[in-house]
């Protein structure tokens, strides 16, 4: 019975990980990314069965509602996140089932069909676990980007303080920071300067795809100043001193939030130390009885 026991422990920690490990978003390798641009068209047959099942099922259901914006900003393609969500499902369906037949080799008997009703709820829970993780990854990641943005819209107004252009400020700028979001911004420039568009344009491409509407302020005003030769210094300034205020708002909200939740660990912990401290006494009150 304890060998069962054990086996259906190490099963159940060995399906956790496999999910903590699906769920967790993975960076991006430089050496992958090579391997699959070389390897073309001949890589196919060599993808997991997830991703070929996440291919297929994009390809025909080209309909299912897919986070973009939250996808785009997380450096994720629709494929990937697709094959999150088919493995999470099939663990979650697996899971139950093991646990039942465990049960019944260690002489234990369960009604078929609760077995089957919690492999489906469980699975179905575990099927759109990624949804959640990607919404909660992908507003981390924007709150990123809107303090490196508020930095971007400083040192745009020092470029154009200095005398430079919009087009040679809004570059020179993204050169100069360091950071994942100075490089989408320098990247975004760098791909409308290709297309022959003005910067303005490429920012607000970045900024249609990722979700951060700041961004898309930004452009903006830029298109303003390069359309209309019109002073943004100061616009710039205010708008990088209001940024700042609203994620220091919504700092010190999360931390009031977290500070509320901490009351309800506090009095647990407050309760088991009165009650450890009161059943010696109440023991030997009954003892003696």
């Amino acid at each position: 019975m304890n060998l069962w026991l054990v086996a259906a422990g190490v099963l159940a920690g060995l399906g956790f990980f496999l999910v903590v490990r699906e769920l967790l978003p993975a960076g991006t390798r430089l050496e992958a990314a090579l391997a699959r641009l070389e390897a073309g068209t001949g890589a196919a047959g060599a993808e997991p069965t997830s991703r070929q099942a996440a291919r297929r099922l994009s390809a025909a259901a080209p309909w299912l509602p897919v986070p973009r914006q939250d996808l785009e900003i997380l450096g994720q393609d629709r494929e990937s996140w697709l094959a999150s969500k088919i493995a999470c499902g099939a663990i979650g369906l697996a899971v139950v089932p093991v646990l039942a037949g465990l049960l019944t080799l260690a002489g234990g008997r369960l009604p078929w069909a609760l077995p089957a009703a919690a492999s489906l709820a469980f699975g179905a829970a575990m099927f759109f676990a990624p949804d959640f993780v990607t919404k909660v990854n992908a507003a981390e990641k924007r709150a990123d980007f809107r303090h490196a943005l508020t930095s971007y819209l400083d040192l745009v107004s020092l470029e154009r303080g200095a005398g430079a252009a919009p087009t040679e400020a809004l570059e020179a700028a993204a050169g100069i920071g360091g950071g994942w979001a100075f490089e989408r911004i320098s990247a975004a420039l760098d791909e409308a300067r290709k297309a022959g568009l003005a910067p303005w344009a490429g920012l607000a491409d970045l900024a249609s795809q990722t979700g951060v509407a700041e961004l898309a302020d930004l452009a903006d005003i830029a298109g303003v100043a390069g359309q209309e030769g019109a002073r943004i210094i100061d616009t710039l300034s205010a708008r990088a001193a209001s940024m700042r205020a609203q994620a220091l708002a919504a700092d010190r909200a999360k931390a009031g939030s977290r500070s509320t939740t901490m009351v309800i660990p506090i009095a647990l912990l407050g309760t088991g130390f009165l009650l450890l401290m009161i059943f010696p006494v109440v023991y030997r009150t009954l003892g003696a009885g």
